[in-house]
């Protein structure tokens, strides 16, 4: 049985590898000088040479080195690695041994020496597929392996493997290859096998295998296969890959960008009439339109991509950004038009990219209703300086003022009494006195004792002047009360001296004192409720 193309012309050597020089020069590097790591991490689309470069590394821990670091293909390592029968390479499938009991079964063997070689090299591939409980079975060996064990774990899927896995390799991006570096190995696989085909043939198989050399190398193979010895042309090439002619997707292309709807159905209704695959008519259309976007701003290298197409090109230079997004989106925005046997999901795509991009509605504002909302914009006016009015309500403390305040009872009177404070805004009036309203109602009992305390209003009344300044008085008012109202036995005479001051807080505090139950009504239900959602009894009068 002959071997498949991709298995018989995988590289063996790091030389060998297409288009990922940057992670081979340093595993070279690595080799020679002795400083490999004890844990790799290859990460990549599928196809690009992880697992290959994995066996190569594995080659040139145990086998003889060339000057360049790479191994000697004759030596009896490297030959038993070739032929997949080396004791001491160990490649396991996380897809298939997934659990934690085979991770644990990996672990005792890993305390092995190595039989033959000098390193013992355990490839993982597709190591995102673990279970959770096996990633952590897996964390110390990892971390700590045997002198003689180096670990190469490859994933597809890189955002699957949990950071304290990775975190414990030396991580390897693997790029996607160009066409052009796919291209080269075709051609060089075509020269040995003796396949006979034209060079747009090459393009056709590197474009569809989207930058996976072993996708490319498996096409080529079938086609191969399917036309013999004989020169294999373009149009079997894309009769075999399912991909359309490129021609009438350009025309397609360039009949939306001119708006000529008769002219783009008749292409989809000829494409139809012959069989073609409509997915690939579809597809090559996006790909024409993204060339000429490209070629709009600038960018003429990826328009070459699909041919020399004076016309389209000069649709491109009349139509908008605008217009050729607009069709992107209307061709990309769902499989089922190149999935339907029907032409119809096709031209309905077609008719829409044709039609003028709609244009976004403009948002109006919302209406506001009469006292709910925000209030309407006032009209700029010049900042005039600040007057102090007899009528003009209280100001709260802004942020700054407020923290000033706290630091200073804190000073004065500990931190339990800050906190206590922390939950009240402080209102200057304009007569001079100034208001303490506490944010909830149990704290407005509190601050009466607080103040009333005649030791603490004497280290208080210090450290709120040094804020406010000179105050006629301070009063205490309840939460529900409002903040604009006049304190009672406020007068706007100027304070004078420190008696007097103290004459008006005890003034102040006692008209806030509560009011004193008689014992009967206390007891009253009705009361009880009353209190119960923080009402306050202030008086009681004969009916």
């Amino acid at each position: 049985m002959s071997t498949v193309f991709y298995r018989k012309w995988r590289p063996t050597r790091f030389s060998d590898v297409v288009g990922q020089e940057h992670i081979t020069d340093t595993l070279r590097r690595a080799v020679l000088s002795e400083r490999v790591a004890h844990a790799y991490m290859f990460t990549g689309p599928r196809g690009v040479g992880k697992t290959s470069t994995a066996r190569i590394l594995a080659k040139a821990l145990n086998a003889d080195l060339d000057d360049h670091g790479d191994p000697l293909l004759d030596s009896d390592a490297a030959i038993a690695i070739d032929e997949g029968r080396y004791m001491d390479l160990i490649e396991i499938d996380a897809a298939s041994n997934r659990g934690v009991n085979d991770i644990r079964d990996l672990r005792e063997r890993v305390l092995l020496r190595p039989t033959v070689g000098e390193y013992k090299v355990y490839i993982i591939d597709e190591v995102h597929m673990l279970t959770t409980e096996a990633f952590n079975a897996l964390l110390k060996t990892l971390e700590e392996p045997p002198p003689q064990v180096v670990m190469i774990l490859a994933t597809t899927d890189i955002h699957r493997v949990p950071a304290t896995i990775i975190s414990r390799c030396q991580r390897f991006d693997f790029r996607r290859l160009t066409t052009d570096d796919v291209i080269g190995r075709l051609i060089l696989i075509c020269d040995e096998e003796e396949i006979d085909c034209e060079p747009a043939v090459l393009e056709l198989v590197a474009q569809s295998a989207w930058g996976s050399l072993r996708d490319a190398e498996n096409l080529l193979e079938q086609l191969a296969i399917s036309y013999g010895t004989g020169e294999i042309r373009e149009t079997q090439a894309r009769e075999l890959l399912g991909i359309g002619d490129t021609a009438s997707a350009r025309n397609l292309a360039s009949a939306i960008l001119c708006k000529d709807t008769k002219r783009a159905l008749e292409i989809i209704e000829e494409e139809a009439s012959k069989g073609a695959e409509l997915k690939g008519l579809r597809d090559n259309t996006i790909s024409a339109l993204r060339g000429a976007l490209l070629t709009k701003h600038g960018v003429a290298s990826a328009f070459g991509q699909l041919g020399d197409t004076p016309e389209l090109e000069t649709e491109a230079m009349n139509a908008t950004a605008e217009q050729m997004l607009h069709a992107i989106t209307i061709f990309g925005r769902n499989e089922r038009f190149g999935e339907a046997s029907s032409p119809l999901a096709l031209e309905i795509a077609a008719l829409q990219a044709v039609a003028e991009p709609p244009k976004p509605h403009p948002t109006a504002a919302p209406t506001q209703q009469p006292g709910r909302g925000r209030q309407p914009a006032r009209q700029p006016v010049t900042p005039q300086e600040p007057r102090r009015s007899e009528s003009s309500p209280s100001q709260p403390t802004d942020v700054s003022t407020g923290s000033q305040i706290l630091e200073q009872i804190e000073k004065v009177a500990g931190p339990d009494i800050r906190k206590v404070f922390a939950q009240v805004d402080f209102r200057l009036q304009d007569d001079g006195l100034l208001r303490m309203a506490p944010r909830y109602q149990y704290l407005a009992e509190r601050l009466r004792k607080l103040w009333q305390d005649e030791s603490m209003r004497t280290k208080l009344r210090p450290a709120i002047e040094s804020v406010f300044g000179s105050v006629r008085g301070v009063g205490i008012a309840p939460p529900d009360r409002d903040s604009s109202a006049p304190l009672a036995n406020a007068n706007p005479s100027p304070p004078t001296t420190s008696n007097e001051r103290g004459k008006d807080d005890n003034q102040l505090a006692d008209a806030e004192k509560p009011f004193n139950v008689p014992d009967e009504i206390e007891s009253h239900p009705a009361v009880q409720r009353f209190r119960n959602v923080g009402g306050r009894v202030v008086g009681v009068e004969d009916s």
